[in-house]
C-alpha cells in the first residue's frame, strides 16, 4: 500500500490533448521520417485530412514546442517548411516502439 496520496505520473494534460489529436502523430512521424517539409508534401501524404485541419493541427505543434515553421525566405508569399524541433524528435523516437506495436498486432 502507497505511503503517500496517489498522484498521475503523466505529463500535462495540454500536451497530450494535442498530441492525442487524429492528426497530430501522423505529422510528427512523418517529419520524422522525411525531415523538413513544405505544407503541399504533408497535405499530399495525409490526403484525408483537410487543409484546414491539417493547418490547426501544424499550428497546435508550434504552439507546444514539437514543430517549428521556418521560412527559407524572407517574402511572406514563399511557402516555409516545418520539421521537428528537439523535443518533436523525442516524441517521435517514443513513438516509434508504439508504432511497431500497432503494426505486429495487426499481423
Amino acid at each position: 500500500m502507497p505511503a503517500g496520496p496517489l498522484e498521475c505520473p503523466c505529463p500535462p494534460a495540454g500536451v497530450i490533448d494535442v498530441v492525442g489529436k487524429k492528426w497530430a502523430m501522423c505529422v510528427v512521424t512523418l517529419l520524422g521520417r522525411n525531415g523538413d517539409l513544405r505544407f503541399g508534401p504533408i497535405q499530399r501524404a495525409l490526403p484525408r485530412v483537410s487543409p484546414a485541419t491539417l493547418t490547426a493541427t501544424l499550428r497546435a505543434l508550434e504552439r507546444h514546442g514539437l514543430v517549428r515553421r521556418q521560412r527559407t525566405v524572407q517574402d511572406r508569399r514563399v511557402p516555409g517548411s516545418y520539421r521537428l524541433t528537439a523535443p518533436g524528435e523525442a516524441l517521435y523516437r517514443s513513438l516509434l516502439p508504439l508504432a511497431s506495436w500497432l503494426r505486429s498486432s495487426e499481423a
